[in-house]
């Protein structure tokens, strides 16, 4: 798992392979070059056996400097580390309310090159530690981010649910390229957004494709969509560094194993997404004056669902993604995309065509970190800049 090269290396050849015609000028692509996954270099985890190898909740999962892998699970509140060939090497923190202690434990960051931070979705503390699980320190999250609605690292901003960027200067950086791109209109009227160590986005496509597996977007820190990347369906990227995607891969069975996968090239190319293109952005339909009356019909519609997903899950324990199941009475030109559904909870957003910002909800154990659960939240407003980093 040695690199040679640097994630921004990656991105510079993705740009090289872009299709172009000699002597013309530089104009918006319609076609973007694919990229798809390797075989896994690595895979963690087993159905059965040591515990140092099972895992309840992966929450997140980082490559360490020195080619080891960090990965949190919040089953247990520990993290676990092993070397590049998959060997379990040691363990740190654990529940409680100690020093490097957590009360539930989240996501993991890249701090320096000696040290990694880590979230507790309950208290909102960031705790630091060197790579051998040395405790070093705690800060708020709100310190970090100088977001009091979103404090941790699952914010929403106009139509985009966005998962990284947790310090407010790689906020603006990140929001800057979002304000480039024209928000996604029609159904589910919003797209979910990783952001890559070095800034770049990718945005996901809300539906697998036949053969299971689903597309993201890469686009630059410009608002320029570079390339598509297809991986399968069963796979979360949660850290991707240096041409390489490291995350969770969930089996037939539930359980979920660690994965880590290279980027490669292929000589296929695929259309740039509709929304990003304009062409799915017009809106013809009548929608009330007033953005009160929008959020007042939206705010009704969430705390339906809510009440929906509880009396599904009292007869089949546990929730649904299928608006069939729940007898749901959608408001005309109102979307509803899930984001996560099943016996632990949910999270769903909102979206209206004559809205720029989305909300959301989210319920149990799947509440993004630092969200109330069954609280709904909301996007900034649409006046709210990309230099405002208070999200």
């Amino acid at each position: 798992m040695k690199r040679t090269t640097m994630f921004s290396a990656w991105l510079l050849a993705v740009a090289a392979c872009a299709p172009s015609e000699p002597g013309t000028e530089s104009t918006d692509p319609v076609e973007l070059p694919l990229f798809t996954l390797s075989e896994p270099k690595l895979e963690i985890g087993l159905i059965d056996g040591d515990d140092e190898y099972l895992f309840g909740a992966i929450e997140s999962v980082l490559q360490l400097a020195d080619g080891r892998v960090a990965v949190s699970d919040g089953g247990t509140s520990k993290v676990s580390l092993y070397d590049s060939d998959g060997r379990f090497s040691g363990s740190f923190g654990g529940e409680g309310d100690g020093p490097g202690e957590f009360r539930a434990l989240s996501h993991l960051y890249s701090h320096g090159t000696d040290s990694l931070r880590a979230l507790d979705r309950r208290t909102g503390l960031v705790s630091s530690f060197d790579t051998n699980g040395e405790y070093g320190g705690q800060v708020d999250g709100y310190d970090l981010s100088q977001d009091s609605t979103f404090s941790l690292d699952a914010w929403l901003y106009r139509r985009f649910w966005v998962d990284g960027a947790l310090e407010a200067t790689q906020r603006v950086r990140v929001k800057a390229a979002l304000d480039r791109l024209p928000p996604p209109r029609l159904s589910p009227g919003y797209r979910v957004v990783r952001v890559a160590r070095d800034g770049t986005l990718f945005v996901r496509e809300p539906v697998l494709g036949l053969d299971g597996t689903r597309e993201w977007t890469a686009i630059d820190a410009a608002g320029d969509a570079v390339a598509v990347v297809q991986m399968p369906g069963q796979f979360e990227p949660m850290d991707i560094y240096a041409g390489e995607m490291l995350g969770r891969w969930t089996g037939e069975s539930g359980v979920e194993f660690v994965r880590v996968y290279e980027l490669g090239a292929t000589d296929e190319v695929r259309p740039v997404p509709a929304w990003l293109t304009g062409a799915a952005s017009a809106i013809t339909m009548e929608v009330p004056a007033k953005p009160d009356e929008l959020m007042e019909l939206m705010r009704g519609a969430i705390r339906q669902m809510a009440s929906k997903q509880e009396m599904h899950y009292s007869s089949n324990m546990t929730y649904t993604t299928q608006l069939d199941s729940l007898s749901f009475e959608q408001p005309e030109g109102l979307e509803v995309g899930f984001v996560m559904a099943n016996a632990r909870g949910w999270s769903a957003v909102f979206t209206h065509p004559g809205m720029d910002r989305l909300c959301a909800l989210a319920f149990g154990f799947v509440v993004p970190p630092g969200w109330t659960p069954g609280s709904i939240v909301c996007a900034p407003e649409a006046s709210t800049t990309a230099t405002d980093a208070n999200g």
